[in-house]
């Protein structure tokens, strides 16, 4: 988890004796790992980075996956947790209107304020089944974390950006404190979404350009990214309504003569 929070992968190497044939305890690591896997891989397959990877000395990662931030404890004593960089009124993080724990239906308690979001069971926290070592796995918990800012962000799964440059931990209150930015007229940021209505967050500051935006092929708009005052995070650039509900395709085209910049999208 702490490899997936910051955007890396991790190779499990099972060693076979000469022979070919494992350690008992090799293969309890592996089955463990596969039914912890079953249970909680929504935090981990077609994950993101959330703006903090982690916190409290490693003891707690942070992913975000479809709109949900998924946050790992790993030293979960289950009792109440304190998770500090899900406070209030966030650039990142909304209004949060429900916590879960993967694995489990026992109902969780929250607070979201200034300080951070505190989440305690109200019940007792069945173990997860299939896995042997316990001890281990009962300190290893998944927290759902539903919000109402599940925006699509620029480099979610199905994000396509040929010729853009990823920029991240800027500190400019961008949506999940990063950017794909382009300095090349023509390049175009890609993705699909199903809805009838698509608003493309964006900054706008001084001497950025222009983007077209595309849906199914057809030009729907265009917006200029430039400001003459300070700069603007998370600024509705364009808003592109009366689509036929189902999936479509966008494309954001760079048109010049300045840089511009993708933040994330809002789906209706």
């Amino acid at each position: 988890m702490q490899n997936v929070s910051r955007n890396g992968s991790m190779l499990l190497n099972l060693t076979q004796h000469g022979r070919g044939d494992l350690d008992p305890q090799v293969i309890e690591i592996g089955n463990d790992i596969g039914a912890w896997l079953k249970i909680n891989g929504e935090a981990v397959y077609c994950s993101r980075p959330f703006e903090v990877c982690q916190e409290n000395t490693n003891a707690i990662c942070y992913t975000r996956n479809n709109g949900y931030v998924y946050a790992a404890l790993m030293n979960w004593t289950n009792g109440p947790t304190i998770l500090t960089a899900l406070h209030a009124n966030g650039s990142t993080l909304g209004k949060i209107t429900k916590v879960e724990m993967l694995g489990s239906g026992a109902p969780l308690t929250f607070v979201q304020d200034n300080q951070g979001l505190t989440a305690t069971p109200s019940a007792p926290v069945p173990p997860l089944p299939g896995i042997a070592n316990q001890s281990l796995a009962s300190a290893c918990r998944v927290l759902r974390i539903t919000h109402d800012k599940g925006w699509f962000n620029d480099d979610d799964p199905g994000a396509t950006y040929v010729g853009w440059i990823r920029r991240c931990n800027l500190g400019n209150g961008d949506f999940n404190n990063d950017l794909t930015t382009s300095d090349t007229p023509g390049a175009v940021w890609s993705s699909s979404f199903t809805g009838s209505r698509v608003s493309i967050i964006a900054p706008k500051e001084e001497g950025a350009g222009k983007i077209e935006v595309q849906v199914d092929g057809q030009r729907r708009a265009t917006a200029d990214l430039s400001t003459a005052g300070p700069r603007q995070a998370q600024q509705v650039v364009c808003d592109v309504t009366g689509l036929t509900a189902g999936k479509h395709t966008i494309n954001v085209v760079n048109l010049g003569p300045g840089p511009v910049a993708m933040d994330a999208l809002v789906v209706r």
